[in-house]
């Protein structure tokens, strides 16, 4: 399922006139919008070879978290792709964690994520693949990252006017509105899990076993290990927050407002690791949490002495990449 460089693109003649405004007028931030299956990577990549090709600087960010081309599932990715491309072998330069492989219920991080990397680029153009959805909630999701990118220039991949609400309410933008290849299709569900795997296994290759202390890293993204400590008979650990009381294992009783996690639940999540700016370094999975001797056990390839923060997630995966499900336990 590798990209293969050496494919040729079914290049519509409007996807050279569309580089070429781009170029020639200089439109350095490049988002570029459509529904499944209109071939949005694909113009990504002949844009960012038709930039090479000028001897101009390119940093692609890849803000489809469900199906990458560069870095992990679950985050944006920021990276510098030379000539040939190949988008799965390009490094990532910079990540930002969302925790999840679908953009229901993580817009926040997903627009936040997308705009701090198309800012952080450092190259004479900045060229965003996004995710699939466009209508509805997607509709909202487009509005926002464009609100927050700041794009210089908006490219549509339409089949007809389904993008339409969109470009309207941005008519502010300067848009390109261009045809998909005939030969976009969209992938079966069965060729997105292994999209994903193989992303997955790429990126957890060369990770090994990390134990830390509790205290020596701060958690995000979840209520645990932010409230005082408490005794509650039963439970591995308790604690009682603004928010109520959290319970990890089985109390005998279960006090009103509070909130009881599973026993084995941290077991293979998806976790960001952070360094003391927060800025995320890679991904992790927690191997355990063990609540008598206070440590934490992640699966990451990321060095123990930069390790300062970890981000909860919304998946379950295997080092492998083999995904294990959704987390079914709520906050």
């Amino acid at each position: 399922m590798t990209a293969d460089p050496r494919r040729k693109l079914d290049v519509p003649p409007e996807w050279g006139a569309a580089a070429s405004e781009i170029f020639e007028r200089s439109l350095r931030t490049v988002l570029v919008i459509g529904g499944s299956a209109v071939g949005k990577s694909s113009f990504c990549r002949y844009l960012t070879e038709v930039l090479l090709a000028r001897q101009a600087e390119v940093a692609f960010v890849d803000a489809d978290i469900g199906q990458s081309n560069i870095g992990p599932p679950a985050t944006v990715t920021l990276g510098y792709p030379v000539a040939p491309i190949n988008f799965p072998t390009v490094p990532p330069a910079a990540y930002y964690f969302v925790g999840s492989t679908g953009p229901i219920g993580r817009f926040l991080p997903l627009v936040i994520g997308t705009a701090t990397l198309a800012r952080e680029a450092r190259a004479a153009f900045v060229v965003i693949d996004t995710t699939g959805l466009v209508h509805e909630s997607g509709r909202i999701l487009k509005n926002y990252k464009i609100d927050a990118v700041r794009p210089d220039v908006v490219v549509a991949l339409e089949r007809r006017n389904e993008l339409a609400p969109i470009r309207g309410a941005n008519r502010h933008v300067p848009s390109i509105k261009i045809k998909p290849s005939r030969k976009a299709h969209g992938k079966d569900d069965y060729e997105k899990i292994e999209v994903r795997r193989q992303s997955y296994a790429r990126h957890f290759f060369c990770a090994a076993s990390l134990q830390l202390s509790l205290e020596s890293v701060l958690f995000q993204r979840t209520l645990l290990f932010t409230g005082e400590p408490i005794e509650i008979e039963g439970a591995i650990h308790a604690e009682q927050s603004s928010e109520g009381i959290l319970i990890v294992g089985a109390p005998d009783r279960q006090p009103p407002n509070s909130k009881i996690l599973p026993l084995g639940f941290e077991r293979n999540l998806l976790c960001g690791i952070a360094d003391g700016t927060g800025r995320c370094l890679g991904l992790g999975i927690i191997e355990r949490i063990d609540f008598t001797s206070r440590t934490i056990a992640l699966t990451t390839a990321v060095q123990g002495a930069k390790v300062r923060i970890v981000q909860f997630g919304d998946v379950y995966v295997t080092p492998e990449g083999g995904e294990l499900g959704q987390v079914k336990w709520a906050w």
